[in-house]
């Protein structure tokens, strides 16, 4: 029996977590051949998912107010902290763990650390160049690259950039199908809650809705979003909605200010919720508007709805889902020509209808869950 350790570098609920949940849910079932803990670098709202299928760790643990409040008194906050982590590593070592599966490439700053585990470590890539360069240090992303025996790629696009700018070798690298979420798959529209999810916005039942997904930053592309509804500012029958985001970030309160100040009356943010699904079941078209995304499991979701999906070119993984057929691919930022597209396809609605159902027949093909599970499986077995 191989005995695993799942390494995230926190337990938000976004796309990588997410995966590496999904995975880990199936794994449980394999328990004749695998055993596993998680190492959480840092908490978030699903932690207590990860915690119902396996022990977990946590690396910025927290002491006791008591004994940490004598801590910090007689030795100081960062030597406290440390022994914290000293902590965490002991209890590790004492697991003889086989593998260590390292779900990101934010994880360089531990991996020296837990190289003390004496095994293998596969790093899990979901990251392109400018989330590398966003999300990590050149001397942490450093570590992953020297310490990492293989690596996993989520897509072809995030492999690609591993060998051309980073120089790694094509043979030490998977790319492994992502997972479907459960959600997608069971999910059934509620025309009703469509109705009422409009109305509660006040989008009109004839407007097209134009749908944008993810965190508000630039990276995402919020201010493509709200350019491309710029250029559609006179066309009241065309709507946008932005979920994600916490309207406590800088970046959100940022964008809000540019919509009200551009009087994009037609434009609508909305910050996360647990109920996705709901949101996107009523978009017409799914707009990725991202200046880059390795492989958006929210592509996929919109596909299981049968919505067409744009995107743009040089972006990253979704033009390799969408291709010619489930949706529109893009040149690179070209506002004017995602606005012409958006309007063919409300214009067309054999065509938009046509795109959207082939996205859902590609993704339940592509992303075979039994298909996917069993490549995961495969990398676990190999490794040594």
């Amino acid at each position: 029996m191989k005995n695993i350790l799942f390494v995230s570098h926190d337990a938000n609920r976004a796309g990588a977590q997410i995966l590496l949940l999904r995975f880990l849910r199936l794994l449980i079932d394999r328990k004749d051949e695998f055993k596993f803990s998680i190492l959480l670098k840092d908490g978030g709202i699903i932690e207590e998912d990860f915690k119902t299928i396996a022990p977990v760790y946590f690396w910025k643990q927290t002491l006791p107010s008591r004994k940490r409040a004598l801590m910090n008194k007689l030795i100081g906050k960062i030597t406290a902290y440390n022994l914290a982590h000293n902590d965490t590593l002991e209890n590790l070592k004492k697991q003889n763990f086989d593998l260590i599966i390292s779900n990101t490439v934010t994880n360089g700053d531990i991996l020296p650390d837990l190289k003390e585990l004496n095994c293998p470590i596969i790093t899990y890539v979901h990251e392109l160049e400018m989330g590398i360069q966003q999300y990590t240090s050149p001397e942490y992303f450093r570590n992953v690259i020297k310490l990492s025996n293989t690596f996993i790629a989520c897509g072809e696009a995030v492999k690609q950039n591993l060998i051309i700018n980073h120089q790694i070798n094509n043979e030490k690298i998977k790319v492994l199908p992502s997972l479907l979420p459960e959600s997608a798959l069971s999910f059934e529209v509620d025309i009703e809650k469509n109705i009422m999810l409009r109305n509660q916005y006040g989008i009109p039942d004839n407007a097209f809705l134009i749908g944008g997904i993810g965190t508000v930053d630039l990276r995402k592309g919020v201010d493509i979003f709200l350019q491309v509804a710029r250029k559609l500012k006179t066309r009241k029958d065309i709507y946008f909605l932005w979920l994600g985001g916490q309207s406590s970030e800088t970046d959100y309160k940022l964008f809000q200010i540019d919509k009200n100040r551009l009087s994009l009356d037609q434009v609508i943010f909305q910050t996360s919720v647990t109920n996705p699904l709901d949101f996107m079941s009523i978009f017409d078209v799914f707009f990725v508007s991202s200046r880059e995304d390795p492989y958006p499991l929210v592509v996929l979701e919109s596909a299981t709805l049968s919505k067409p999906i744009i995107c743009f070119d040089k972006a990253g993984g979704a033009q390799d889902f969408v291709e010619k057929d489930s949706g529109c691919i893009i040149e690179y930022l070209d506002v004017e020509k995602v606005a012409d597209k958006i309007v063919e396809l409300k214009e067309n609605t054999v065509l938009c209808k046509q795109m959207g159902e082939m996205g859902r027949k590609k993704v339940l093909e592509r992303h075979n869950q039994e298909i996917a599970f069993q490549t995961f499986v495969e990398i676990l077995n190999k490794a040594n």
